[in-house]
């Protein structure tokens, strides 16, 4: 029974922390436990201990006053969670191409392979099926590393990043431009050639960070202009 409710309870975690980062719940959204527990047709106290679990991640902000809304977004934070990204991704790239396999290496183009299937489906396919395929690709690529803690934290980075990222509405036309560079990181991970992939990684999260300034940019002036 006991073993029930947790997988319940984690599977209410990751339903919600989906939720956020997809932008399904946008930022800034109140987060109320009774509606949403309707909505997803569960018990509100699963997602009341979900929220206090995404607070620690950074996702959700609880108060007293306020109660539970999720986290606001900023150019300065996308900034500082890109600045990290640019230490610790190709970091952890590096020590997963070292330790690469015949199995890893087939995982990768696996990943790769799915990437253009899901973009050259579209419209068909949606941004957010998109940004799935987009995430694996890098997650698998980053596999290998031996440091747990390494995984860790670009995961944590990652998920952050896929909230800024579905804020651009030409999100479909970034991946399309970047496939280059993508298929550049799936060459360089196969032929095990670990400086070229870490470059090609940084120039990726370097375009990545830019293409996140003008669409927060955008937004800006959008909420500018209906607030006249």
């Amino acid at each position: 029974m006991e073993s029930a409710l947790q997988t319940r309870s984690d599977w209410v975690y990751e339903r919600l922390k989906h939720a956020i980062i997809s932008s399904e719940l946008q930022p800034g959204t109140r987060l109320v436990a009774a509606e949403l527990a309707q909505r997803w047709a569960l018990s509100p106290t699963p997602l009341r201990e979900a929220f206090q679990r995404l607070e620690g991640l950074g996702l959700v902000e609880l108060s007293s006053q306020r109660g539970a809304r999720v986290a606001p977004i900023s150019v300065a934070e996308a900034e500082e969670i890109y600045e990290l990204r640019l230490l610790l991704d190709p970091w952890a790239l590096r020590r997963s191409l070292e330790q690469s396999d015949g199995a890893h290496r087939a995982e990768v183009a696996a990943a790769h392979e799915r990437l253009v299937e899901v973009l050259n489906n579209l419209p068909s396919s949606d941004d957010r099926l998109l940004l799935e395929a987009h995430r694996a690709f890098h997650a698998v690529l980053l596999a290998c590393c031996p440091s747990v803690w390494l995984r860790r934290l670009t995961s944590l980075l990652a998920d952050h990043s896929q909230r800024y990222q579905l804020l651009n509405a030409h999100y479909s036309q970034r991946i399309s431009e970047s496939m280059v560079e993508h298929e550049r990181l799936r060459e360089a991970a196969l032929a095990g050639d670990v400086e070229q992939a870490t470059r090609v990684l940084i120039d990726h999260l370097q375009g990545g960070l830019g293409t996140i300034r003008a669409a927060l940019k955008a937004r800006q002036e959008r909420a500018a202009a209906m607030g006249r």
